[in-house]
């Protein structure tokens, strides 16, 4: 089964957010970053996600192979992206400005 994960990952992955940051997701907007879990499928193979959350408590799991999706969020404290609403389509609106993207592993 799947768990949260915040030093028994692997040592090839090392997740470049911290929980409870914010983060800007390229097509959903800004998110809380949770942490990372590691999630069983049906046929028995795992894998690493992000774990995302937004307004509204919606989730959003995140493959780590889709890191450079992902950039920590510089500026005031904003309120979370709502996934039920056009504001997910323009994530850098108003005063929502990326970080520099983060360096690899």
């Amino acid at each position: 089964m799947g768990g949260y994960y915040h030093g028994d990952l692997p040592a090839k992955f090392a997740s470049p957010f911290i929980p409870g940051e914010l983060v800007l997701h390229t097509t959903h907007g800004l998110s809380r970053y949770v942490g990372t879990r590691e999630v069983e499928a049906t046929d028995g193979t795992i894998a690493q996600y992000f774990q995302l959350d937004y307004a509204e408590g919606h989730r959003v799991f995140v493959p780590v192979e889709h890191v450079a999706r992902l950039s920590k969020y510089v500026g005031e404290e904003a309120a979370l992206a709502r996934l039920t609403t056009s504001e997910q389509r323009s994530p850098y609106s108003r005063s929502q400005k990326p970080a520099a993207t983060p360096a690899p592993a």
